[in-house]
Protein backbone atom coordinates (compact mmCIF):
# COMPACT_ATOMS: atom_id res chain seq x y z
CA UNK A 1 0.00 0.00 0.00
CA UNK A 2 1.77 3.47 -1.32
CA UNK A 3 0.73 6.05 1.47
CA UNK A 4 0.64 8.92 -0.94
CA UNK A 5 -2.58 6.93 -2.28
CA UNK A 6 -3.89 7.28 1.57
CA UNK A 7 -3.62 10.50 2.43
CA UNK A 8 -2.17 12.46 -0.82
CA UNK A 9 0.96 14.10 -2.24
CA UNK A 10 3.59 15.38 0.31
CA UNK A 11 3.40 18.86 -1.24
CA UNK A 12 6.04 20.86 -2.85
CA UNK A 13 9.51 21.57 -3.33
CA UNK A 14 11.60 24.42 -1.42
CA UNK A 15 14.93 25.15 -2.19
CA UNK A 16 15.17 21.94 -4.28
CA UNK A 17 14.10 19.55 -1.22
CA UNK A 18 10.82 18.39 -0.86
CA UNK A 19 8.56 20.15 1.55
CA UNK A 20 5.52 18.58 3.45
CA UNK A 21 3.03 20.69 2.92
CA UNK A 22 -0.49 18.63 4.12
CA UNK A 23 -2.04 19.26 7.87
CA UNK A 24 -0.02 17.80 10.46
CA UNK A 25 -2.74 15.08 11.37
CA UNK A 26 -1.71 13.89 8.31
CA UNK A 27 1.96 13.88 8.21
CA UNK A 28 1.60 12.33 11.64
CA UNK A 29 -0.43 9.37 9.89
CA UNK A 30 1.67 8.74 6.90
CA UNK A 31 4.64 8.70 9.16
CA UNK A 32 2.71 5.91 11.66
CA UNK A 33 1.64 3.96 8.22
CA UNK A 34 5.03 3.94 7.12
CA UNK A 35 5.95 3.03 10.18
CA UNK A 36 3.81 0.12 10.62
CA UNK A 37 5.05 -1.31 7.08
CA UNK A 38 8.59 -1.09 7.99
CA UNK A 39 8.38 -2.37 11.26
CA UNK A 40 5.64 -3.90 11.89
CA UNK A 41 2.96 -2.83 14.97
CA UNK A 42 5.40 -3.01 17.62
CA UNK A 43 7.52 -0.44 15.84
CA UNK A 44 4.73 2.13 16.28
CA UNK A 45 5.13 4.06 19.30
CA UNK A 46 4.05 8.03 20.00
CA UNK A 47 8.13 9.25 20.05
CA UNK A 48 8.74 7.20 16.63
CA UNK A 49 5.95 8.36 14.65
CA UNK A 50 6.28 12.19 15.80
CA UNK A 51 10.32 11.94 15.20
CA UNK A 52 9.40 10.33 11.25
CA UNK A 53 7.04 13.01 10.51
CA UNK A 54 9.32 15.24 12.08
CA UNK A 55 6.90 16.86 14.41
CA UNK A 56 7.13 17.73 18.22
CA UNK A 57 5.96 14.80 20.38
CA UNK A 58 3.46 17.18 21.62
CA UNK A 59 1.81 17.51 18.18
CA UNK A 60 1.21 13.73 17.97
CA UNK A 61 -0.30 13.73 21.37
CA UNK A 62 -2.24 16.71 20.56
CA UNK A 63 -4.24 14.98 17.69
CA UNK A 64 -3.80 11.51 18.77
CA UNK A 65 -3.97 11.26 22.73
CA UNK A 66 -2.62 7.39 23.38
CA UNK A 67 -1.67 4.81 20.61
CA UNK A 68 -5.08 3.73 20.27
CA UNK A 69 -6.07 6.79 19.02
CA UNK A 70 -3.36 6.17 16.68
CA UNK A 71 -4.52 2.99 15.45
CA UNK A 72 -8.09 3.61 14.93
CA UNK A 73 -7.08 7.21 12.72
CA UNK A 74 -5.15 4.90 10.63
CA UNK A 75 -7.73 2.30 10.16
CA UNK A 76 -9.61 5.22 9.07
CA UNK A 77 -7.63 6.69 7.12
CA UNK A 78 -6.40 2.96 4.63
CA UNK A 79 -10.52 2.50 4.83
CA UNK A 80 -11.19 6.21 3.40
CA UNK A 81 -8.46 5.84 0.82
CA UNK A 82 -10.38 2.01 -0.18
CA UNK A 83 -13.47 4.11 -0.49
CA UNK A 84 -12.18 6.55 -2.69
CA UNK A 85 -10.70 4.44 -4.26
CA UNK A 86 -13.35 1.86 -5.27
CA UNK A 87 -15.46 4.29 -6.27
CA UNK A 88 -13.22 5.60 -8.50
CA UNK A 89 -13.09 2.33 -10.03
CA UNK A 90 -16.46 2.14 -10.55
CA UNK A 91 -17.62 3.02 -14.62
CA UNK A 92 -20.25 5.84 -14.36
CA UNK A 93 -23.22 3.26 -14.92
CA UNK A 94 -22.21 1.03 -12.48
CA UNK A 95 -23.88 -2.32 -13.73
CA UNK A 96 -22.77 -4.88 -15.85
CA UNK A 97 -20.50 -8.07 -15.65
CA UNK A 98 -17.26 -5.75 -16.50
CA UNK A 99 -18.12 -3.66 -13.15
CA UNK A 100 -18.58 -6.91 -11.27
CA UNK A 101 -15.37 -8.10 -12.22
CA UNK A 102 -13.51 -4.93 -11.92
CA UNK A 103 -15.03 -4.71 -7.72
CA UNK A 104 -14.51 -8.45 -7.40
CA UNK A 105 -10.71 -7.62 -8.30
CA UNK A 106 -10.56 -4.39 -6.57
CA UNK A 107 -11.14 -6.56 -3.48
CA UNK A 108 -8.69 -9.81 -4.13
CA UNK A 109 -6.07 -7.20 -4.62
CA UNK A 110 -6.41 -5.00 -1.73
CA UNK A 111 -6.96 -8.48 0.31
CA UNK A 112 -3.43 -9.59 -0.49
CA UNK A 113 -1.68 -5.99 2.13
CA UNK A 114 -1.94 -7.57 5.42
CA UNK A 115 -2.11 -3.97 6.77
CA UNK A 116 -5.76 -3.85 7.47
CA UNK A 117 -6.11 -6.88 9.28
CA UNK A 118 -2.89 -6.53 11.79
CA UNK A 119 -4.42 -3.27 12.61
CA UNK A 120 -7.79 -4.22 13.06
CA UNK A 121 -6.76 -7.40 15.18
CA UNK A 122 -4.80 -5.25 17.64
CA UNK A 123 -7.83 -3.20 18.34
CA UNK A 124 -9.48 -6.18 19.09
CA UNK A 125 -6.92 -7.22 21.17
CA UNK A 126 -7.28 -3.93 23.02
CA UNK A 127 -11.39 -3.93 23.04
CA UNK A 128 -10.64 -6.79 25.77
CA UNK A 129 -9.65 -3.86 28.31
CA UNK A 130 -11.58 -0.70 26.66
CA UNK A 131 -15.66 -0.83 26.11
CA UNK A 132 -15.29 2.26 24.26
CA UNK A 133 -13.16 0.52 21.54
CA UNK A 134 -16.02 -2.59 21.26
CA UNK A 135 -18.47 -0.10 20.49
CA UNK A 136 -16.23 1.86 18.10
CA UNK A 137 -15.29 -1.20 16.17
CA UNK A 138 -19.21 -2.34 16.21
CA UNK A 139 -19.59 1.11 14.50
CA UNK A 140 -17.00 0.24 11.75
CA UNK A 141 -18.07 -3.24 11.00
CA UNK A 142 -21.43 -1.42 10.32
CA UNK A 143 -20.08 1.13 7.90
CA UNK A 144 -17.85 -1.67 6.05
CA UNK A 145 -21.97 -3.00 5.63
CA UNK A 146 -22.92 -0.23 4.42
CA UNK A 147 -20.09 0.09 1.95
CA UNK A 148 -20.61 -3.09 0.77
CA UNK A 149 -24.35 -2.80 0.28
CA UNK A 150 -24.02 0.21 -1.65
CA UNK A 151 -21.59 -1.17 -3.97
CA UNK A 152 -24.05 -4.03 -4.68
CA UNK A 153 -26.32 -1.33 -5.39
CA UNK A 154 -24.19 0.65 -7.83
CA UNK A 155 -23.99 -2.94 -9.17
CA UNK A 156 -27.38 -3.41 -9.82
CA UNK A 157 -27.58 -6.63 -7.11
CA UNK A 158 -30.11 -6.59 -4.16
CA UNK A 159 -28.34 -9.27 -1.90
CA UNK A 160 -30.46 -10.42 1.37
CA UNK A 161 -29.31 -9.49 4.46
CA UNK A 162 -27.39 -12.97 5.16
CA UNK A 163 -25.80 -13.00 1.38
CA UNK A 164 -24.25 -9.96 2.14
CA UNK A 165 -22.93 -11.30 5.89
CA UNK A 166 -21.51 -14.25 4.46
CA UNK A 167 -19.80 -11.43 1.86
CA UNK A 168 -18.71 -9.70 4.67
CA UNK A 169 -17.46 -12.93 6.52
CA UNK A 170 -15.27 -13.94 3.44
CA UNK A 171 -13.80 -10.82 3.23
CA UNK A 172 -12.47 -10.59 6.98
CA UNK A 173 -11.52 -14.11 7.33
CA UNK A 174 -9.38 -14.25 4.08
CA UNK A 175 -7.56 -11.09 5.68
CA UNK A 176 -7.10 -12.25 8.66
CA UNK A 177 -5.97 -15.93 7.09
CA UNK A 178 -3.28 -13.62 5.24
CA UNK A 179 -2.24 -11.74 8.03
CA UNK A 180 -1.24 -14.67 10.26
CA UNK A 181 0.39 -16.58 7.38
CA UNK A 182 2.46 -14.23 5.11
CA UNK A 183 3.71 -15.16 1.77
CA UNK A 184 2.51 -16.16 -1.89
CA UNK A 185 0.87 -18.93 -1.21
CA UNK A 186 -1.47 -16.91 1.88
CA UNK A 187 -2.31 -14.15 -0.01
CA UNK A 188 -2.87 -15.88 -3.51
CA UNK A 189 -5.47 -18.43 -1.10
CA UNK A 190 -6.76 -15.02 0.31
CA UNK A 191 -7.71 -13.77 -3.06
CA UNK A 192 -9.01 -17.02 -4.26
CA UNK A 193 -11.28 -16.91 -1.19
CA UNK A 194 -12.70 -13.23 -2.62
CA UNK A 195 -13.28 -14.02 -5.77
CA UNK A 196 -15.33 -16.86 -4.87
CA UNK A 197 -17.17 -15.50 -1.90
CA UNK A 198 -18.11 -12.44 -4.56
CA UNK A 199 -18.96 -15.22 -6.94
CA UNK A 200 -21.56 -16.71 -4.97
CA UNK A 201 -22.79 -13.25 -4.34
CA UNK A 202 -23.50 -12.65 -7.55
CA UNK A 203 -24.95 -15.82 -8.07
CA UNK A 204 -27.48 -15.91 -5.27
CA UNK A 205 -28.22 -12.32 -5.87
CA UNK A 206 -29.20 -12.85 -9.25
CA UNK A 207 -31.18 -16.26 -8.49
CA UNK A 208 -33.09 -13.67 -5.89
CA UNK A 209 -33.83 -10.98 -8.49
CA UNK A 210 -34.71 -14.10 -11.02
CA UNK A 211 -37.73 -15.26 -8.87
CA UNK A 212 -39.01 -12.17 -7.61
CA UNK A 213 -39.31 -10.72 -11.08
CA UNK A 214 -40.82 -14.34 -11.78
CA UNK A 215 -43.56 -13.43 -8.77
CA UNK A 216 -44.38 -10.37 -10.28
CA UNK A 217 -45.03 -11.19 -13.69
CA UNK A 218 -47.32 -14.39 -12.80
CA UNK A 219 -49.32 -11.58 -10.62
Amino acid sequence: MNVRDVLGPFGRTVGGKSADTRPVPQRLLAAAIELVQARGLQGLSQARVAAAAGLRQSHLTYYFPTRKDLVKAIVQAIHGGMIEALSASLPAGGHGAASVTQVREFFAERIRDPLMARLMLALMTAADEDPSLRRWLDGFDADVIRLLREVCGRLGLQPTDDELALLHVSLVGAAVLGARQEGKVSADRATRVVRLAFDRLVEAAGRGQRASSHTRTRR
